[in-house]
């Protein structure tokens, strides 16, 4: 991959934003499955742990390679870590790098990672120098409109630039209001003249049609929580009408975590999926109190099934 690639990525660039607890491979292969077009973005994963040789993060890092183009998404604010982080994930096959300068978590933030780098322009600029100079890579920053306003953000975003980025994603809302409150787009369209690279907009955007209608004058934008429970949102038909539809795509993300982390922790994990899965099932509560004890592949199986028949059922019921 070469650092044009976002130049030349048709547009708009449409993705999955990267959700630490979320966006792992089996996600990814979910969402690629419903919309192959899409670029998907790994959870954040810690440079320092990466450059140290943490085997476990690695494993968090693995990817299918039917998810090309994914993009690792690494945090920090050590430059030599950085440097040793992007070759590993060079090593590993990425299409590219992803800097997180946008976590609002506090334990992040009190590591002066994540969106702490909003408020330290020399430092972010340093990390995106440093990987973009040790690498032939496409490299990203995602970030946020700024601490508690976005004041500052067109000379951040420009500076950013200058570093090295060959791409800027914009959460917009501040880390004072990380969430629950509207994004302010607005921001992000007074930015994107100010820029030569691709720019992609990102919080709190339900749809492709609501991404199309938000987009404005930017490149692009990913879509995060919405895609909870419905990979469909990346398809332009929408989401299937019944469970029975949707059940063998709910059955290869349940056997993809299985086959990525095996039974016992793949099973664990896709529980809080399968309560998103049924959400709008008539008697979805009464399912979701089983789906919280699958412990095995048999398990999610048996409980899917049922509740297919159910739906079934209750559906011709209703016609």
């Amino acid at each position: 991959m070469t650092k044009d690639f976002w130049k030349h990525l048709p547009k708009p660039i449409i993705g999955l934003a990267p959700m630490d607890g979320y966006s792992d491979s089996a996600f990814r292969r979910v969402c690629r499955a419903v919309n192959p077009n899409i670029v998907t973005v790994t959870e954040f994963t810690s440079a320092d742990g990466l450059s140290f040789g943490a085997e476990r993060l690695r494993q968090k890092l693995a990817f299918h390679p039917s998810e090309q183009p994914v993009f690792a998404q690494i945090f920090g604010k050590n430059t030599e870590t950085f440097i040793r982080a992007t070759k590993v994930c060079e090593d590993m096959g990425f299409a590219g790098i992803d800097i997180n300068m946008g976590c609002p978590a506090k334990k992040v933030v009190k590591s002066e990672h994540g969106v702490a780098l909003r408020k330290n322009t020399d430092a972010a600029c340093r990390l995106v120098e440093a990987v973009a100079n040790n690498t032939d890579l496409p490299v990203s920053v995602k970030t946020r409109l700024g601490w508690s306003d976005a004041s500052g953000l067109i000379p951040f975003s420009k500076a950013i630039q200058n570093a090295g980025a060959d791409m800027l994603c914009l959460h917009a809302r501040t880390y004072m209001e990380p969430y629950n409150v509207p994004a302010q787009f607005e921001h992000l369209y007074e930015l994107k003249p100010e820029l030569d690279i691709p720019l992609i907009i990102n919080g709190g955007i339900t749809s492709l049609q609501d991404g199309y209608q938000k987009l404005g004058n930017c490149d692009g934008f990913y879509i995060g929580q919405a895609s909870f429970g419905n990979p469909w949102v990346f398809s332009e038909a929408g989401a299937p009408k019944t469970f029975a539809e949707k059940y063998p795509l709910i059955l290869k993300h349940t056997q993809w975590l299985i086959e990525h982390k095996g039974e016992a922790v793949g099973t664990r994990e896709i529980r809080k999926h399968l309560l998103q899965y049924v959400k709008g099932i008539h008697n979805a509560k009464s399912f979701r109190s089983q789906l919280v004890h699958v412990k095995n592949l048999a398990d999610v199986k048996a409980v899917c099934e049922t509740i297919c028949e159910y739906d079934k059922v209750f559906l011709k019921n209703l016609a």
